[in-house]
């Protein structure tokens, strides 16, 4: 292939390429997920890279197959697509049907697993440790001016974002420059470690929460707080004995909710009964004379 029709893509064609993966999802659908959001992200850079409509249209065709990952993760396999269309163009025509063939196993076999990464690390960590720490905020009194609270909604989408845009952003770049090795690169970020370090810091939070949510308690009656805590400790334990013994976490979550209950009125179930609420008040027997002295001087 001679040099002078060789493409090369610019900044200002990655640029655009990121931002429509932002409406990976716009056409989610249930036949191919995410396959048409794919094709939106691509199309200007299916534009530049091939001067044919035909060729095109067939590159677009190829990207309009079943496709469903995580949509902040997506970015890893969206860059290297970008990339390994990039390197097909540059190819002689006999090896470019190999190379088709490379791009749709990455796409096959980055998907799944990119798809449980983005799920375990997003909506199963990152997310809830926001929402904690957003809570956590209001009740310790961070903000004492009155009516700023709406601050601390805004700090959790800024802290949830700078994690999102981070990982979206960078996914995207390591993408395009590693291509097919984006595999290996992501071994080395250690999302895995991250995890487990959000998830502790969770569990610290949590119980940080708890403090705060029975600080009058723990002013006043200090053995009911720690009967509170106690509790909180069970539940930890206890949902991970389930999820070790494979015991359906629904039902644990019934029972933890009953025990819940129980335990929140616990005063007044285990107080003794009184048994002068049907007694008749002072302020009664008090009344009662000055009413009959009344009717006599009446009479």
């Amino acid at each position: 292939m001679a040099e002078e029709s060789l493409v090369y893509l610019n900044r200002k064609d990655l640029i655009s390429a990121f931002i429509r993966s932002f409406f990976l999802q716009t056409v989610w659908n249930f036949e191919r997920y995410l396959s048409y959001g794919v094709a939106f992200v691509l199309l200007p850079v299916l534009k530049k890279v091939y001067s044919s409509t035909e060729e095109r249209s067939q590159a677009l065709s190829r990207h309009l197959e079943y496709f469903n990952t995580h949509p902040y993760m997506a970015s890893f396999v969206l860059g290297a697509i970008i990339r390994m269309e990039e390197e097909k163009q540059q190819l002689p025509k006999a090896r470019q049907k190999q190379k088709e063939e490379e791009i749709s196993a990455l796409k096959v076999g980055m998907m799944g697993p990119v798809a449980a990464m983005g799920d375990n690390l997003f909506w199963a960590t990152v997310r809830p440790y926001c929402g904690l720490l957003a809570v956590t905020l209001v009740l310790s009194s961070a903000f004492q001016v009155k009516g700023q609270y709406w601050v601390i909604p805004l700090l959790f989408l800024i802290v949830y974002n700078v994690a999102h845009l981070g990982i979206r952003l960078t996914g995207f770049m390591q993408g395009y420059r590693k291509g097919d090795q984006v595999v290996l690169t992501l071994r080395k970020y250690g999302f895995q470690e991250s995890i487990r370090g959000l998830k502790f810091a969770s569990v610290i939070l949590l119980g940080v929460l708890i403090v705060f949510v029975n600080l009058s308690e723990l002013e006043k009656e200090m053995g009911l707080f720690i009967l509170k805590l106690t509790f909180f400790t069970a539940i930890v334990g206890l949902f991970t004995f389930a999820l070790h013994r494979k015991i359906s976490p629904s039902q644990l979550f019934y029972a933890v909710v009953l025990f819940a209950l129980m335990l929140a009125f616990w005063p007044d179930l285990s107080a003794p009964p009184q048994m002068n609420h049907f007694a008749p008040s002072k302020p009664a027997l008090a009344e009662f004379p000055m009413e009959m002295k009344s009717t006599k001087g009446k009479s």
